[in-house]
């Protein structure tokens, strides 16, 4: 009787701790991706941070890299690494950014992949110190909150 009870306790307490873990990784959204074909650059933020832009001008994306490139922010090319081969860069796979060199060609795996809105972008640009919109861009985010004050 008693290895019965304990029997049921450990399958309640196993159902529950399942339950549990099923609730947090629904609450887990998938990371953004960026089509390949789209991706018009890179602004390093970083060694381990930067800003992929589209060729459509909107979405852009914030890349959070796994382990910190230190010529990420100076380089002048990137290698965007598809590994998964589905066309697009990912964060949570096994995709990830490199910077090519003459002597040795690092990369690292994106942890983190965001969609930036107008909000975003402008946080990023003041806690950088860095422009990531033209001054066009800048002038039509500015002007949609005084239209819609009307």
């Amino acid at each position: 009787m008693k290895k019965l009870i304990v029997l049921s306790a450990a399958l309640a307490i196993a159902a529950s701790a399942s339950a549990t873990s099923a609730e947090q990784s629904a609450k887990v959204e998938k990371d953004a991706c960026a089509s390949l074909i789209r991706i018009s650059g890179v602004q390093a933020l970083d060694s381990r941070t930067a800003v992929i832009f589209s060729s459509t001008g909107k979405p852009a994306y914030l890349a959070t890299l796994a382990m910190p490139l230190p010529d990420l922010k100076f380089a002048m090319s990137y290698a965007y690494i598809d590994r998964d081969g589905d066309g697009r860069l990912c964060g949570r796979s096994s995709d990830a950014i490199g910077v090519p060199d003459d002597r040795v060609s690092m990369s690292s795996r994106i942890m983190a992949m965001e969609s930036l809105d107008a909000e975003k972008i402008q946080a990023l640009e003041e806690k950088y110190n860095v422009r990531l919109t033209r001054k066009k861009d800048r002038k039509a985010t500015e002007a949609e909150p005084a239209e819609s004050a009307d």
